[in-house]
């Protein structure tokens, strides 16, 4: 009997990982029912504490904290893999997330068809802004994958978005349009090709792209929210406002959407929706009305310190709405935890050099002080990849720019920051809507 327990909570153990790295919605059902039925077993606690980190919340910490304790109690001292995972998951977790990743690496030296430890690291190096190093990983694990091996679509998923994100837009379209293929419910093979795309500056074929892939997304977790999110980019470059406006409430954050009744704080969510906003607000749209819908979950963040990235997005909104007393909370809060350069590790560095200055231009920007907006948000605009995520998120930083150098009437300035956009790799900038000399006037 015991051992039939064993197997069925390994299977249930085995499926949560698989659902894992298909960003399937239910994968954390199947981990806690792995749990319960083997507490014994370490395994479970360590993926469950994997994918908590992953959220970039520190609401979780402590219960991060509390299962790696678990994991530790329950540790063998043969299984090596779960050893190192644990040891790659508490670097992360104390904000060394680049040893956390050091260590991810090794073990996918040992195991490269290991696509759970590939998901893993893509998730860190991402939010280390370090594209290069993620797509120098999975490039050279390629070489031990071929297409009958089980997870080989997931794994050209995650070659694509290596790819795109270095600057490799041919050969990212080729592998993300592979994975598709294979799958036609890959979000992160669609995703990764949307990426392409927007880049590329072909803005009706991601449109295609995306809404022809879109009926297969349904039992993705919050990934099929931020697809929709990519549609509403291209869509900002048809200057389709009235539509964004409705998919922002019905499909980017649905308030009778299971997956945002069960986590309406999810900070992928609080990311997607402010930073529409902030792009409609300076295409000149009206969006004081949806701001609110985030002010009291933006207001219970003011401590919460697992993200700069998110923290700004936080910050957009309680600047957006005159929350000012709060969006001070924020900066303060965020300068006493990591504003010392006693303060160390990856995380700590992603606040000192990113996080703290682009939240004080953001306050600059609702203040109307745009020459402030620059001295914050233009020394630092060479380093913006060090808050993590993609380059298409980090954009609306660059629109925030250009506005203020077009409002201080610094020609020069905007020519220069059109000819950065260009070097990061954004194709036939001058023409698109968000940068071309009369975008505020649509």
């Amino acid at each position: 009997m015991k051992n039939n327990i064993q197997h069925s909570a390994q299977a249930q153990c085995a499926t949560g990982i698989d659902h894992y790295v298909r960003f399937s919605a239910d994968a954390a059902k199947h981990i806690d029912t792995a749990i319960a039925s083997s507490p014994d077993s370490c395994l479970p606690y360590l993926v469950k504490a994997w994918m908590l980190y992953g959220a970039h919340d520190a609401k979780f910490s402590d219960e991060i904290t509390q299962l790696i304790k678990l994991s530790r109690d329950r540790l063998h001292t043969s299984a090596n893999r779960e050893a190192e995972l644990l040891s790659a998951l508490q670097q992360s977790h104390s904000g060394h997330s680049v040893e956390g990743a050091k260590t991810l690496e090794k073990m996918i030296t040992d195991t490269p068809q290991d696509l759970f430890l590939h998901t893993l690291i893509q998730e860190e190096i991402f939010w280390l802004g370090r594209s290069d190093w993620m797509r120098d990983i999975v490039e050279r694990s390629a070489t031990h994958w071929n297409e009958t091996d089980t997870g080989y679509g997931e794994f050209l998923s995650l070659r694509s978005f290596a790819n795109e994100e270095a600057g490799y837009f041919d050969a990212a379209e080729r592998y993300g349009m592979q994975a598709v293929e294979i799958n036609p419910s890959d979000v992160w093979g669609a995703h990764a090709v949307a990426h392409v795309l927007l880049m590329k500056g072909e803005m009706n074929r991601g449109i295609d792209w995306l809404e022809g892939l879109s009926g297969n997304w349904a039992n993705a977790n919050q990934m099929q929210h931020h697809l929709w999110w990519h549609l509403c980019l291209f869509l900002l470059e048809t200057y389709e406002h009235e539509r964004i406006l409705s998919l922002l409430d019905t499909k980017i954050r649905d308030p009778h959407s299971p997956l945002i009744q069960a986590s309406p704080a999810a900070t992928i969510d609080i990311n997607n929706y402010s930073s529409l906003l902030m792009r409609l607000e300076l295409y000149g749209v009206d969006v004081s009305k949806q701001w609110q819908t985030l002010v009291d979950l933006c207001t219970e963040r003011v401590n919460n310190h697992a993200s700069a990235f998110s923290n700004i997005h936080d910050m957009m909104v309680l600047s957006a709405t005159g929350h000012k007393r709060q969006a001070d909370a924020l900066l303060n809060s965020m300068m006493d935890s990591y504003g010392s350069f006693n303060a160390t590790g990856s995380l700590a560095e992603s606040y000192q050099q990113v996080g703290i200055p682009v939240c004080k231009a953001i306050e600059a920007h609702y203040n109307k002080d745009y020459a402030h907006v620059i001295r914050e948000l233009g020394d630092v605009r060479h380093q913006l990849h060090r808050m993590g995520a993609s380059h298409a998120q980090r954009d609306v930083f660059f629109h925030m720019l250009v506005h203020a150098a077009e409002q201080e009437q610094e020609t020069d300035l905007r020519r220069i920051l059109i000819e950065d956009i260009e070097r990061l790799g954004f194709c036939k900038v001058p023409e698109r809507a968000a940068y071309k000399n009369s975008f505020h006037k649509h």
